[in-house]
């Protein structure tokens, strides 16, 4: 299998990567102003998830976000008492060398939740992904061992 028409394989062997901060791309179709925030987190807890450490690295990895809003009110009044905050995410998982030299950019659009779903409980051991968007981000990153 070639490097040039795979992006698999580039985290094979990567023990730690940085995570650094959410580029939006699209300001005016980023609804809330904690979004680059919630998906970062849930970077570092899908990288944590795959047994990938976040700290100095010369991987780096990072979400670019192109769209990030709430579901409308009728549709919110429908999931009440559900304990999910749908999302519509629009994004791009990429990774990165120490040079800047693009790894991998996997694109990622989902209907969801993002971050902080309280169906789970976050100490749990051996804990699942806590959000729609987590569990996706993981296996994105699991592919690209």
């Amino acid at each position: 299998m070639s490097f040039l028409h795979s992006t698999g394989g580039v985290l094979e062997n990567v023990k730690k990567v940085q995570v650094d901060p959410t580029v939006i791309e699209r300001p005016e179709l980023v609804q809330d102003p904690a979004a680059a925030n919630l998906v970062r987190y849930d970077l570092r807890a899908a990288l944590r998830d795959a047994f990938i450490e976040d700290g100095e690295s010369p991987v780096r990895a990072h979400i670019v976000l192109d769209e990030f809003r709430s579901e409308g009110a009728a549709k919110r009044l429908a999931a009440v008492g559900s304990g999910r905050n749908t999302r519509t995410v629009g994004a791009s998982l990429l990774i990165q060398d120490a040079s800047g030299k693009e790894l991998a950019n996997v694109p990622i659009h989902l209907r969801g939740s993002v971050a902080f779903d309280s169906r789970q409980d976050a100490d749990a051991r051996g804990r699942q992904p806590s959000s729609d968007f987590e569990r996706r981000l993981l296996q994105e990153i699991e592919r690209l061992k």
